[in-house]
Parts: structure tokens; C-alpha cells; sequence
């Protein structure tokens, strides 16, 4: 299935459609006639040709369009957009939430008070010993664990960077005295836990933390720095938001080898080695650790809230026998290399990619062509298609032709095109909302678009329902932002 999407957007008003593409396939009478074979291949067209067939490497469509089918994620999405298991056989979602004891703050009613009292205050609201306001009822709800970590002293070091290259960076020893910290687990994902504790430890409590207090530099930092790290080594709350996949068993990797954990926990690794040069490594960024907890089971615990944080599961999952340093090394000696600089950028895979998907990957003809086969012990069992080939056709004339005559199979077509199409017996019809976009941004550094008054008017100037009716025909649908209908995306 094709679709797209058309979005124009500024930072201030935002104008959106939504532009209902549809995709034109030939009937199964009309593709056997003659040839009953080649009912068993998909054929199907792009303008471009892929350019690296590894899912933490790529960033075009075409890439990603033969990913998809060699690689799988622990997750995707149903036809209802709705979130499925993958490679995952179910997931757990939940949060470890910690804050520090604020030795200063005075609690109504309570005064200062020590670990203890604040956990047994917590634990009398919620028993509904206190009288409480309806939010913080349903924030104790999720709690279903309180714990204290005991006051501990540490030393962490940290690197000053200088500004100029000529200069060596330095070490900062910090000696660390942190207080008691008090751990909740919940069984929900709560962003405004700590905004309603503060019904009952007082406003401000969280706020009015001194952390810099606790902290101590050798030299002088200056107090700007000495709050900066102070925020970083100990900060007053804590979010962690954690998932729990759980695999299924026997899934088998296009050689054979058995997938696990650590092949999640690899992905997740390479994903973030700066020697990948991932352009996906900002969607990573808020994990805190990803821990095989058993061949079946991995554990992914995040440093803060992130609203992305499950969907980027949907990740195509490496085979780490094949990519893992010494494969790499070994990869780097036999091509006469350095293994020291060598990196997965460099690797042979990226032409020649193993995953778990459906499919199993054959032969790739630059600007000509990408062929697959059915992987035959694919966990969900074989495709119906035996051959999946991807043509490079960079014409979208020469496309509609090739569609027409029947050596390819599906058929992305234009707006003014459907109208035409749509009651024709000789092809099916497929439509749906799109995933992508395309956008108008303005540079706010320079004028006259440093002004939000003139990005307003120029969304304004914007007539998008005359744009749906003549320039898409029709084949649009006014939205109200860069997300799906039917999502989870507010």
C-alpha cells in the first residue's frame, strides 16, 4: 500500500491535509493469464534505488521499503494502526519513579521530616487515611511499591571541555553526598506524579531541592557549573519509564542462527556507537539501559518521560553473531583494512543484509534492481509470494506503462488518476492515511520570518481546501497535525 502526505508548516499556525493516495493492483485473472508462475512473484516499482540495507543506517524510503521485509521489529502496526508483537510475544509497561529527600522543606502538618515519615505519609494517603484531592487519589493508585535507598557517599568524574583544540581537556572529581531517596513503582506511566505529591509534601517541595549543597568540587567550577552538575549527578526527581519485552521463542535469523535478547540489546548498542553515525540515534537518546534479562526477555528502562519511547521498538532487530566487534574485526582484516577505524558503515552486510523478516535477501543490481525470496521457516510461517523484486523505474510515466503492461504489480497513482481508475474492473484498489510528509518550514534566524506575525500570515495566506480540491483533486483530508488518525498520537 502507497500513501501520502502533504503538510505545511510553521512554527506558529500550522496548515495540514491530508492526501489520500491510492495504489492499483491488477486482478489475479488478469496477472495468470498465460504465465501461471508469475502469480508467485511480486513486482513492485521505485524512483530511486536503495543506498544501504542496514535499519539503523538507512534514512530513505527505498532502503526502508526492502528493510521491511528482511528485518523485523519486536513491534509493528495492525491495519487498524493499532500496536502488535513482532519478534515481541507480549510487553509490559511500567515506571520506576525516585526523588530526593528535601532535608529542608517543612511538610504541612508534619515539619521536617525524615525518610521514614514521608514514606508512612505517603502510605496513609493512599489507604485514604488523609483527606486528598481526586489527582493525587488516582497518582497513589498506580504506586504499588515504596522503597528508601539510605543516604550514600560517592565520587564521580566528569570532563571539562575546552574551547579550543590546542587545549587538553580536564577531569572534575565531584565528591557526591547524596541524601535518602525514596523509590515508587508504578503500574502506569504517570507525567503528573510529582506535580500532585506535592498536594500533601508541600509546594515546591521538588523545586526548592539544594542540590548544589550536596556536591563538592575539587577547584573552583564557578557556581553556574557547580548547578549544572549538581542537576545531572542529583536531581530532585526521576522519571524512568520502563518497558519489558518478552520474545518468542525459536525465531530464526535467514542463516539459521537463533534470535534472543542479545540481539535486541546489541541493536540498541550499535544504534548508539558513535562509529555508526546512526541517523536514528536522537530516538535512543532517552534510553538508560537496555538489559537482556534472559535469552526471552529484555528489559529497556528510560532516563526521562519520552512519548516516542514503545513505538521505536518497531526497530529492525541486527543479528549480533554477524556484526558484533570481532566480526567486525575479522571483516576489517580479510579486506586488508584497519580494524580500529572499521566500522558496521563499512561492512559487506550492508549489501548483503540477514534479518528475521519474511523474506530473504538475494541480489541487488545498482539502479536496476533488488530480488528476494520467501524465507521458508519464517516464525509466522512462509509468504504466499515466493519472489519479491524491486525495480528501479525513476520515470513515473514509464511506471503507469509498466503497471498497465503487466510487469509490475502495483501502481502508486497520482490524484487526477484516480477518478479514472477507480471504477476500472481490471485492477483492485487500495487507499489509506499516510505515515510521511512533506512541510514549508521558514528559517527563523533570518527576516522577515523571525517575526511570528509574518509565519502566521503566510499559513493563513494558505487556502488548503482549495489546494485538496484542485491541486489534489479531491483525494485530501484536512488534519491538525503530522500525525495519523486513529494513532496514539493525541
Amino acid at each position: 500500500m502507497t500513501v501520502r502526505r502533504i503538510l505545511i508548516y510553521t512554527p506558529i499556525a500550522v496548515v495540514i491535509f491530508l492526501l489520500q493516495s491510492y495504489l492499483w493492483v491488477p486482478t489475479y485473472e488478469e496477472q495468470a493469464k498465460g504465465n501461471p508462475d508469475r502469480l508467485e512473484d511480486y513486482i513492485t516499482a521505485s524512483i530511486g534505488d536503495a543506498h544501504i540495507l542496514n535499519p539503523i543506517l538507512s534514512s530513505d524510503s527505498a532502503s526502508s521499503q526492502i528493510e521491511s521485509m528482511v528485518f523485523e521489529g519486536l513491534i509493528d502496526r495492525d491495519e487498524d494502526l493499532k500496536f502488535r508483537g513482532r519478534l515481541a510475544a507480549s510487553w509490559e509497561i511500567f515506571e520506576e519513579a525516585y526523588f530526593y529527600l528535601n532535608e529542608e522543606a517543612t511538610i504541612p502538618g508534619l515539619g521536617k521530616a525524615g525518610a521514614g515519615e514521608v514514606v508512612q505519609l505517603l502510605l496513609r494517603a493512599k489507604a485514604g487515611d488523609l483527606p486528598i484531592a481526586s489527582q493525587l487519589k488516582a497518582s497513589l493508585e498506580h504506586i504499588k511499591e515504596i522503597s528508601i535507598i539510605p543516604a550514600r557517599e560517592f565520587t564521580v568524574t566528569r570532563i571539562e571541555k575546552k574551547p579550543t583544540t590546542e587545549d587538553s581537556d580536564t577531569e572534575v572529581r565531584i565528591r557526591v553526598r547524596a541524601p535518602a531517596r525514596i523509590k515508587l513503582v508504578l503500574d502506569h506511566v504517570d507525567q503528573e506524579l510529582f506535580k500532585n505529591l506535592e498536594a500533601i509534601l508541600g509546594e515546591g517541595y521538588f523545586l526548592s531541592f539544594d542540590a548544589p549543597a550536596y556536591i563538592e568540587a575539587a577547584g573552583n567550577i564557578g557556581k553556574e557549573k557547580k548547578e549544572t552538575y549538581a542537576r545531572q549527578i542529583i536531581p530532585p526527581t526521576e522519571h524512568n519509564p520502563v518497558l519489558i519485552f518478552r520474545l518468542r521463542p525459536n525465531v530464526k535469523f535467514h542463516d539459521g542462527h537463533i534470535f534472543d535478547a542479545d540481539d535486541v540489546a546489541f541493536t540498541y548498542k550499535a544504534l548508539m556507537n558513535p562509529k555508526n553515525l546512526s541517523p536514528r540515534i536522537s530516538a535512543y537518546e532517552p534510553v538508560k539501559e537496555v538489559e537482556a534479562v534472559d535469552p526471552l526477555t529484555v528489559r529497556i528502562t528510560y532516563k526521562r518521560l519520552y512519548s516516542l519511547a514503545f513505538s521505536t521498538w518497531a526497530v529492525g532487530i541486527l543479528p549480533e553473531h554477524l556484526l558484533n566487534d570481532e566480526a567486525l574485526r575479522k571483516e576489517a582484516i580479510a579486506a586488508g583494512k584497519d580494524p580500529e577505524t572499521f566500522s558496521m558503515r563499512q561492512s559487506a552486510f550492508n549489501r548483503h543484509p540477514i534479518g528475521c523478516g519474511p523474506f530473504v535477501f538475494r541480489e541487488w543490481r545498482s539502479d536496476q534492481y533488488i530480488t528476494l525470496d520467501r524465507f521458508e521457516e519464517y516464525w509466522e510461517g512462509a509468504p504466499n509470494y515466493k519472489r519479491y523484486i524491486f525495480r528501479i523505474i525513476p520515470d513515473l510515466l514509464t511506471q503507469e506503462m509498466e503497471f498497465y503492461a503487466g510487469t509490475v504489480d502495483s501502481y502508486a497513482v497520482q490524484p487526477h488518476q484516480v477518478e479514472r481508475l477507480e471504477e476500472d474492473p481490471r485492477y483492485q484498489s487500495f487507499s489509506g492515511p499516510s505515515f510521511g510528509y512533506t512541510y514549508i518550514g521558514y528559517n527563523m534566524r533570518r527576516r522577515p520570518f523571525d517575526d511570528h506575525r509574518v509565519r502566521r500570515a503566510l499559513s493563513m495566506a494558505i487556502d488548503v481546501d482549495k489546494i485538496i480540491k484542485y491541486v489534489l483533486y479531491g483525494q485530501g483530508e484536512r488534519i491538525t497535525g503530522p500525525f495519523v488518525r486513529g494513532t496514539e498520537a493525541p
